[in-house]
């Protein structure tokens, strides 16, 4: 396997200097470039090859999720990984709308962030469960797409994609089944089935899965 080529963009040099030493003790990752701000961290690609730039949120002159949003324009394959203290529902929508690949506390545990590289790495996306949470809190998430791929063995049905809609807009069980007009007992069986073929026990979880595969577009 190929060294997953790592860029770092944070204006605290103590901070970014700490993740390059923490991420280059791991096999398959490199650190290549340590930058102090989105244009740089633009700038830098132009010339070195990147699969990943893990961001801070608050940088000077271009922040991470413009940085993001400029890469997305120009229809780059480098991912993106804010990692940042900020917990606001307006820069988790920003992130996302930004199509961002990840999002971390920079309070996690050192093995929840190598964890957000390793899905990031391999095509999916990670949010932090507190970030999951506030994502929860948003009503209605437009990003919802219900259109990924699943395991051929074992898809979910179109009534269970639609519960899952629902679930990931907070709804209850109750209030599910009077809007697809089925019986509540019903409603429950649905979240059943479709939590037992992803894997997951919580609508926590549920989220997690939906962004990571793709269900939850973080920016298209």
């Amino acid at each position: 396997m190929n060294n997953v080529k790592i860029l770092i963009a944070d204006d605290h040099a103590i901070v970014a200097e700490s993740l390059g030493m923490l991420i280059d003790m791991q096999d398959n990752y490199e650190v290549i470039g340590i930058v102090s701000n989105g244009w740089q961290a633009l700038s830098f690609i132009e010339s070195n090859p990147i699969d990943i730039i893990i961001a801070d949120l608050h940088m000077p002159l271009l922040n991470g999720i413009n940085m993001a949003l400029r890469l997305r324009e120009k229809s780059s394959d480098v991912r993106v990984i804010i990692l940042t203290m900020s917990e606001e529902a307006d820069d988790i929508r920003e992130g996302l709308k930004a199509g961002i690949h990840g999002y971390v506390m920079k309070s996690a545990e050192k093995s929840e962030l190598l964890q957000a590289i390793e899905m990031v790495a391999s095509g999916h996306k990670f949010f932090s469960e507190k970030i999951v949470k506030k994502l929860a809190e948003i009503p209605n998430p437009e990003n919802f797409t219900g259109q990924a791929s699943l395991d051929d063995d074992s898809p979910l049905t179109a009534r269970e994609l639609e519960v899952m809609r629902l679930v990931l807009q907070n709804k209850t069980s109750q209030e599910i089944g009077e809007e697809l007009s089925v019986a509540v007992t019903t409603i429950q069986t649905h979240r059943r089935n479709l939590m037992k073929k992803i894997g997951v026990n919580n609508s926590i979880g549920l989220m997690q899965w939906a962004i990571a595969h793709g269900f939850m577009e973080s920016g298209s």
